[in-house]
């Protein structure tokens, strides 16, 4: 079972968190002063689980959730119909078009994109300020900054943060919006608790039930390790 998919398919909010590490320091004359730590900037979520769904219901996902314990990563979307919403691709292109498309180059927070629709109009946008962007299928995804125009020529934007892959991602296609993966690890791993209550019917026979709880919100973490 994909564990941690299916814990935010079933969540009940979603925190997310894609900061830089910036510190502050405030001089004797109260002058603030801000540092910035260079970071590969990973991907936070952090997942509440509703404790309303019933034990014999989700066994098998904490038996999943024990065995890959704090430090296994797996691969996760929002493609699901519950949660591709959050990151519908807000652009004009078809897929087929979105499908032609290859990086041309990724120098620290600019993308360069080439083979794109060559009838299309020139002011007709092809992304907008936070669509989501995966480079081939390397699961590090980006979004974007500005609006970004059709043009006359190859595109160059700016994406929220520097090239994690390096040159790997050169001629690489793209995967756009709900389509992308996060490779993800939950190094909080919450444990669980079961509150015996109610019966419910198995094969024909009544037995006793119970409610599974979290002790704590599940902290996903991008796992960025295998980046470059």
């Amino acid at each position: 079972m994909a564990a941690l998919q299916t814990i935010l398919s079933r969540c009940s909010s979603i925190a997310i968190n894609r900061r830089k590490v910036v510190g502050v320091q405030i001089t004797r004359n109260e002058i603030p002063r801000t540092s910035l730590t260079p970071t590969t900037q990973p991907w936070r979520f952090t997942l509440e689980f509703p404790p309303v769904f019933k034990w014999w219901e989700v066994r098998q996902l904490v038996e999943a959730l024990d065995a890959m314990d704090r430090y296994s990563p797996e691969l996760i979307t929002f493609n699901g119909t519950c949660l591709q919403w959050m990151w519908r691709y807000q652009g004009v292109m078809s897929q087929a078009q979105i499908n032609n498309i290859l990086v041309d180059s990724y120098v620290g927070n600019q993308l360069t994109l080439n083979v794109l629709p060559s009838f299309m109009d020139q002011i007709r946008v092809l992304f907008y300020p936070n669509d989501l962007i995966q480079i081939g299928n390397y699961p590090y995804p980006v979004t974007v900054v500005d609006t970004v125009l059709r043009g006359t020529s190859n595109v160059t934007f700016t994406v929220n943060r520097p090239n994690i892959i390096g040159n790997m991602g050169v001629n690489n296609g793209i995967k756009v919006g709900p389509a992308c993966q996060f490779n993800m690890f939950c190094p909080n791993m919450p444990t669980y608790r079961i509150k015996p209550g109610g019966y419910t019917t198995v094969n024909g026979q009544v037995i006793s039930n119970g409610y599974l709880e979290f002790d704590d919100v599940f902290e996903l973490y991008e796992w960025t390790g295998g980046a470059a």
